[in-house]
């Protein structure tokens, strides 16, 4: 099996951001139960970047937790490129405070399951 992930933290304010380590585990634990091999870019961003995409790409004038940018192989192309996640670091965080969650059991990997493979 072989999870490539390319993390992009574009935040100034790094802490309480889960480890590579971690995003690379709960990626494994995901994509392995549908395919061995994949690439997925996610993107740790604040809420200036996430309203600004959010607004581009889905007309919604405010940032969000996520946003998914799944990649559509040509034909005839073999490659597992899933495609990017763009996560509001600021939205995750203020999600956990208001559903009184620990902020580390906000991150895993639901995003995922939610964005990429409904």
């Amino acid at each position: 099996m072989s999870i490539y992930l390319d993390l992009q933290v574009a935040v100034e304010d790094d802490s309480q951001l889960p480890s590579e380590q971690d995003f690379q585990t709960w990626l494994e634990k995901t994509i392995s139960q549908f395919q061995s091999d994949a690439e997925l870019t996610i993107r740790i961003v604040d809420q200036e970047e996430s309203h600004q995409l959010n607004f581009d790409y889905r007309g919604k004038d405010k940032p969000t937790n996520v946003l998914s940018f799944p990649f559509e192989v040509p034909p005839g192309v073999e490659i597992n490129l899933l495609g990017d996640l763009v996560i509001c670091k600021q939205v995750v965080e203020d999600e956990a405070k208001e559903q009184q969650k620990p902020l580390i059991s906000h991150w895993p990997i639901w995003w995922f399951m939610v964005h990429f493979t409904s």
